[in-house]
């Protein structure tokens, strides 16, 4: 891991990232006068302390005031931070959150002690606490934004939809340098130190890929153990069936009614096809029957049925009747009738134009 006393150089300078050259000069002058060796050891601070503090500062002078250095610093700040820290001590920067996927790292749901509140809410403290650092260090700004606390068993449900929500689409702001296998300075030539660097930006990104996983997994491991997500939960199940049951009390009281205002006018409709006859007595009670005052009974007004035929076939039962009654049939027609089609005409006039026309050869006369 890199020292503590490795850092940016422009947090050496108190600049930011984008300032100018003159800004980068003003500075050094100023800080050159506060942090010079022999003001600081007059101070009390000791001889090497005070040449460290002055040597940073020319460092950082001369790679920043410097163009075609202060482009690449930019590009490899990260590696620069980082050049020390190996994969044995990266837990320093990375913590390490797979031993808090079980169940017993916790105890109880109480925010003290091993309570689950205190347990997970420290973890995610400590995470939160990793990005603010780096940031920090790289001088990024603040890019991290501000994350909700866990909290306890009293928290409303804002707080607790709001700390899960932030964890749950977590994404780190560190670029893994310390995940690097190649030295890319140590590099024979151009070519190698390129085909380097393009293995150590895979391998990198993998490496936050993974992070981001781990750290979004163990959100979603959490939250399905947190007891207020349980109750929210289940207070919900208990409106939901509640809200069904009523829609269904309710849609049988719509139906209730239809129902039984069907079979009503079913029965309607039966008794308006019966005809009650009248009986003995209420003939002497309307007066002895027909020759009586009153000799009307009641009898249910009913238009007869009637049986509808069809012109062909009236037609076909015609031809079929006996000669006798057939004749009787057609007697009512005028006599100027086609034999071939049975079409009937006013005149003879009309029905030779009709024979002549359709070919139609003989006359069917009276």
């Amino acid at each position: 891991m890199a020292s503590p006393e490795k850092r940016c150089l422009y947090e050496v300078l108190n600049l930011p990232r984008d300032c100018t050259a003159d800004e980068i000069r003003s500075a050094y002058r100023k800080l050159a006068l506060q942090r010079h060796p022999d003001k600081l050891i007059k101070s009390g601070i000791p001889e090497s302390e005070a040449t460290a503090s002055f040597q940073e500062l020319v460092n950082a002078y001369e790679v920043l005031s410097d163009a075609r250095e202060r482009a690449w610093y930019d590009s490899h700040r990260s590696q620069i931070l980082f050049s020390g820290t190996t994969s044995s001590s990266s837990s320093a920067v990375v913590p390490d959150l797979f031993t808090f996927f079980s169940n017993s790292v916790y105890s109880g749901f109480s925010d003290k002690g091993k309570g689950f509140y205190k347990v997970y809410g420290d973890v995610f403290d400590k995470i939160y606490m990793n990005e603010l650092n780096y940031a920090k260090r790289l001088g990024l700004g603040n890019v991290v934004k501000e994350a909700p606390v866990m909290g306890n068993l009293e928290s409303v449900y804002e707080q607790v939809n709001a700390f899960y929500g932030y964890w749950l689409g977590f994404v780190t702001v560190m670029d893994f340098v310390w995940a690097d296998e190649y030295d890319v300075m140590s590099g024979p030539n151009r070519k190698s130190r390129r085909l380097m660097e393009e293995e150590n930006k895979k391998i990198r990104k993998r490496a936050r890929r993974e992070y981001i996983e781990t750290v979004r997994g163990l959100a979603e491991f959490v939250k399905k153990r947190d007891k207020r997500v349980i109750d929210i939960r289940k207070r919900r199940g208990r409106k939901e069936t509640a809200k069904r049951d009523e829609y269904e009390e309710e849609q049988e009281r719509i139906d209730k009614p239809e129902i039984s205002s069907k079979a009503e006018v079913d029965e309607k409709r039966e008794d308006g096809l019966h005809t009650e006859e009248p009986s003995c007595a209420d003939n002497e009670n309307n007066g002895g029957g027909d020759d009586g005052p009153t000799g009307k009974s009641k009898v249910s007004k009913q238009a007869p049925a009637v049986k509808v035929t069809s012109k062909k076939e009236a037609k076909s039962k015609a031809k079929n009747l006996p000669k006798g009654k057939k004749q009787k049939a057609t007697s009512r027609n005028s006599g100027n009738e086609c034999d071939t089609c049975g079409a009937d005409f006013d005149s003879r006039t009309k029905l030779h134009k009709h024979l002549n026309d359709t070919g139609h050869a003989t006359i069917k006369s009276r």
